[in-house]
């Protein structure tokens, strides 16, 4: 028997993967593909998701690799009406956005994952699920048509929006399907001065068009298709120079094209994330349209929160119910507050529209407001996002308007006053508790049952900044969870606070 099969080697089930090894968990990561993606598919990395990339120890390489944005360029064919500077702002170690295809993305995770000791079982297909009172028994199929019956105490549906995990479990699918269908290509552009640190959103006659810079001169276009009697074929290269013509600045001209295909959107996500001992993440628990690019940052974010909890619940460190009922409490919320966000953004930028000189006026006067450019990029980079719901968070007493930085925020990179920073010291598989004044021996007993899987960290308040960035006034301390998201903070008056998170979650049951 494994603690946890992994359905789905996709960029949400190879980071579950990597964070379950990183705690020890045995696991097994199965995909149906003989082979891994070899197309670009989800582009953009933002701020937190690099965030959770560094604590899997693969950050590095991802930036070694991606392509950094600078800007986003809206604009009537050829003429720009707003340019809304990307990767400005943003609070986080790694203030701005990469362009990774996600064939380089599932390729840096699974040799991550071999690192681990864990290799992809490729070829092998979930077609039969049940579960037990102390697990769950799955059904695999070789290419060969033989057949295993596989024993795990959990299951995770990372395995996309057609999920069979989903299926079996009879949760349902809950939203729409946009009635356009959308074109998408990666190709060559020549011509047009395009800046390959820049995403371009144009529209013109009625219609829009977007792209994408990865590679070199390597993009990808997307837009809406005219002709509906094509229904889902997918396009050839010269139906997107046409439409790339009829709608985009002038002068682009398309080669090489590398993928060519005709999709429809759907705004979905699933009624429920757990059932019993299975979870669903990533687009097996919620997909929408690609503007914004946060499809495949939510599925990273939803297996690092997912990881942390599974890998204590195996190892009976926790109140398992407590841990596991939080997951579907924190991750849910955001996913469709994404999916609502996602629709918005398509229909203003992406959608046929009308509206004409209107339009033109209303993103002239939005692209020139400093508030709209903040909001926009705290929305899309996934650092603002506070847990509100589920036992874990009321754990740890947040106020009525908790933000960043306090209980079910993230937490905040800070300088510790010797050259270093805090944020790769918390990234690491436990939690972390910093000391403001407090001397680690005053809280000994409490820390003691924890054992590692708990680093303390006394910090002098008059050095670096990491206490006027707690705001931390008078002797304090902040726990953060291995997820880089604050648990619990408090005063030397609220350290039964903090002995009733670590009994519940760090201690043995």
């Amino acid at each position: 028997m494994t603690d946890v099969l992994v359905v789905g080697a996709g960029p949400t089930g190879l980071a579950l993967a990597v964070t379950l090894r990183q705690f020890g968990v045995r696991v097994r990561i199965i995909d149906r593909a003989a082979q891994p993606t070899t197309v670009s598919k989800a582009l953009a990395v933002w701020s937190a998701s690099l965030e959770a990339l560094q604590g899997m120890g693969v950050a590095e390489a991802f930036i070694a690799e991606g392509v950094r944005l600078r800007a986003l360029s809206l604009g009537h064919g050829d003429l720009e009406l707003a340019r809304l500077a990307v990767g400005v702002g943003i609070d986080s170690p790694f203030g701005y956005p990469l362009l990774v295809p996600q064939s380089r993305t599932e390729a840096l995770l699974t040799q991550r994952l071999s690192s681990l000791g864990v290799e992809v079982e490729r070829g092998l297909e979930l077609t039969g699920l049940e579960q037990e009172m102390n697990g769950v028994v799955a059904t695999l199929r070789r290419p060969d048509g033989s057949t295993e019956s596989a024993q795990a105490l959990y299951l995770a549906g990372c395995d996309g929006a057609g999920s069979f995990v989903r299926h079996a479990l009879e949760i349902p699918f809950e939203g729409f399907t946009e009635p356009e269908t959308y074109l998408l290509g990666d190709v060559r552009i020549a011509g047009g001065g395009l800046d390959r640190r820049s995403i371009y959103i144009r529209w013109r006659n009625d219609s829009s068009i977007a792209l994408f810079p990865f590679g070199e001169n390597v993009w990808r276009i997307v837009t809406a298709r005219q002709a509906a009697d094509l229904a889902q074929a997918p396009p050839s290269l010269e139906e997107l120079q046409a439409l790339t013509d009829r709608h985009g600045p002038r002068g682009l001209k398309l080669s090489d094209a590398t993928w060519l295909s005709a999709f429809r959107i759907n705004e979905r996500l699933a009624a429920r994330y757990r059932k019993g001992r299975c979870f669903l993440a990533g687009d097996a628990a919620h997909i929408h349209s690609p503007a914004g690019g946060q499809g495949m940052n939510t599925g990273l974010q939803d297996a690092v929160n997912l990881g942390w909890k599974l890998a204590h619940a195996v190892t009976g460190h926790s109140d398992r119910d407590l841990l596991l009922q939080s997951y579907e409490a924190e991750r849910r919320p955001v996913a469709k507050a994404v999916v609502a966000a996602a629709a918005q953004k398509l229909r203003l930028g992406m959608a046929p529209s009308k509206l004409g000189l209107a339009r033109d006026a209303a993103v002239a006067a939005l692209g020139r407001l400093p508030v709209v450019q903040r909001r926009l990029q705290a929305e899309l980079s996934e650092t603002e996002i506070v847990y509100r719901g589920g036992g874990l968070v009321t754990l740890g007493a947040p106020p009525r308007r908790a933000g960043r930085g306090e209980a079910g925020g993230r937490a905040l990179d800070a300088e510790l006053g010797d050259g270093t920073t805090l944020w790769p010291r918390i990234s690491r598989p436990c939690h972390s508790l910093l000391l403001f004044g407090v001397p680690a021996a005053r809280v000994a007993a409490l820390t003691k049952p924890a054992g590692d899987r708990l680093q303390v960290m006394a910090l002098e308040p008059r050095q670096g900044t990491a206490a006027r960035r707690y705001r931390v006034r008078g002797p304090g301390w902040v726990l953060i969870r291995p997820d880089q998201v604050v648990a619990a903070r408090g005063s030397l008056k609220d350290l039964e606070r903090l002995e009733t998170y670590l009994a519940k979650v760090l201690s043995k049951t």
